[in-house]
């Protein structure tokens, strides 16, 4: 058993005061949607339709306004999600990295609880071959072309039959039915933890019909959301009206991936899984559409790509609507998630609970340690609610490049960067921010969890280099 297990396990047994008059732990259903956008939400402010499922969960539970991953792409982020580490301590921050077994895990911390474990994934990064499968008893591919456990026969055979379909596939209702199975067979006999990993939003935009012409039924161009990071048409000065219907289409996926959300919800109310249990609806990272001249993601550390959405919904216990504008991170769901099943947080997480904001109640502003270090970046950033620095590291020819800094209050689109010198305010949060990284690295150092490599086979590197993730070129870095 894990150091931290131990601390779980003995925090469990002397109970926890803020759960103590719940007469069992909750069950904890989280929902990972990839790059969504929380202002492409209608809870969020969007004038489009594009989320009523999320809608109606936040409209009865808890939205925070101002959520912000550590990253701006799927593999570090969710090595976050599940350690409430920063990039630099669980150090999975670049391809062909394993997550360290050393690391607790929320899944393990969970089924060291008594829980049972079960997660569904539907894209590249989510798969075990990067260790976050650790914990889960039951860890499930709803890829078309990379399923999870398979023997190697059987993984052949299934990469055979779905070559060069990595961009045209559609995990949503795959996943709608692989979770439900999970439910229908599931124990009773304890609390689950349920992870739902939704890849659908994630580029290419092919929602199905009707999503495909649901928010742009009038276009007549040409354009029809296939290689979006590959097309030549697809570029920072691309015709205005085709640019509006390629976030026509982005939006046509959330809406579709929502409408699965609902019926996933759905299914589990009807099968009873739903009664006393925390549910949970994020993302890992956001989506660039040229707002600083880039698309896609993990590219760089703007708001577009590093806020995301973050809505609780727990019947009973968290009840709305409740609005928190306090700054929360991603690594804070696993301590506070761990203090929900009736544990304290591991001493060492870089997360904290927040489910005293989901309450009502005030906590301390904690600023957000952002990274950037795939594709040989260096980029680290650290956010408060109201400013944002930005360190780019050094040029290839050891050349430092620019700090910027942001007010955030006065250019929320990020549009106005200042320049460090003089004692500003980008001086003492471009200190802060050394200060957190080094932390971090050492905090890594004391864990004694490197992450390890990874070989990743044939099938899963073109699955990556299909979907955006290697392999740029030139013209997209």
């Amino acid at each position: 058993m894990h150091r931290g297990s131990l601390l779980v396990a003995c925090a469990l047994a002397a109970g926890c005061a803020s759960c103590s008059d719940r007469a069992s732990p909750p069950n904890i259903l989280l929902i990972s949607i990839d790059s969504l956008r929380p202002d492409h939400l209608s809870c969020y402010g969007y004038e489009r339709p594009t989320s009523p499922t999320i809608d109606a969960l936040a409209a009865s539970g808890v939205r925070f306004d101002s959520a912000v991953s550590t990253t701006s792409w799927t593999l570090p982020a969710h090595a976050a999600l599940f350690t409430g580490l920063f990039d630099s301590t669980h150090g999975l921050f670049d391809n062909g990295l394993r997550l360290s077994q050393e690391l607790p895990t929320l899944a393990g911390e969970l089924r060291t609880l008594g829980y049972h474990t079960a997660g569904f994934f539907g894209g590249p990064y989510l798969h075990p071959t990067f260790g976050l499968g650790a914990g889960f008893e039951h860890y499930e591919s709803c890829m078309t072309a990379v399923p999870g456990d398979l023997s190697e026969d059987e993984l052949r055979q299934e990469s055979r039959s779905a070559v060069g379909r990595s961009h045209d596939d559609v995990t949503g209702p795959r996943t709608l039915e692989a979770v439900s199975a999970w439910s229908t067979a599931r124990p009773t006999d304890r609390p689950y933890f349920l992870f739902v990993h939704l890849w659908d939003v994630h580029y290419d935009f092919i929602p199905p019909p009707p999503f495909d012409t649901l928010f742009d039924p009038d276009y007549g161009g040409s354009l029809d959301g296939r290689g979006f990071m590959s097309r030549p048409e697809v570029h920072a000065k691309m015709e205005p009206r085709d640019l509006q219907h390629l976030k026509a289409l982005y939006d046509g996926e959330i809406r579709f991936t929502d409408d699965v959300l609902g019926q996933l919800l759905a299914r589990l109310r009807a099968q009873g899984a739903l009664e006393n249990t925390l549910i949970v609806v994020t993302a890992d990272h956001g989506e660039e559409f040229f707002e600083h001249g880039g698309k896609g993601h993990q590219k760089t550390l703007f708001d577009e790509v590093l806020r995301i959405p973050l809505v609780l919904n727990w019947e009973g216990v968290l009840d709305g609507p409740r609005v928190v504008a306090d700054q929360v991170r991603i690594v804070d769901l696993m301590p506070s998630l761990l203090r929900a099943a009736g544990a304290k947080s591991l001493p060492t997480m870089q997360g904290r609970d927040i489910l005293p904001l989901a309450r009502g109640e005030r906590l301390a502003p904690a600023p957000a340690l952002a990274e950037l270090h795939a594709d040989k970046r260096d980029f680290r950033a650290l956010r408060t609610l109201d400013f944002k620095v930005i360190d780019y590291g050094r040029a290839p020819d050891g050349r430092a490049l620019p700090i910027q800094g942001f007010d955030l209050g006065r250019d929320p689109s990020e549009m106005q960067p200042l320049r460090p010198g003089g004692g500003t305010r980008v001086d003492a949060l471009h200190a802060e921010l050394e200060r957190s990284r080094e932390a971090a690295l050492a905090l890594r150092k004391y864990l004694g969890a490197r992450a390890q490599h990874t070989a990743i086979d044939a099938e899963l590197e073109r699955k990556l280099r299909e979907t955006g993730y290697l392999g740029e070129t030139a013209k997209d870095k």
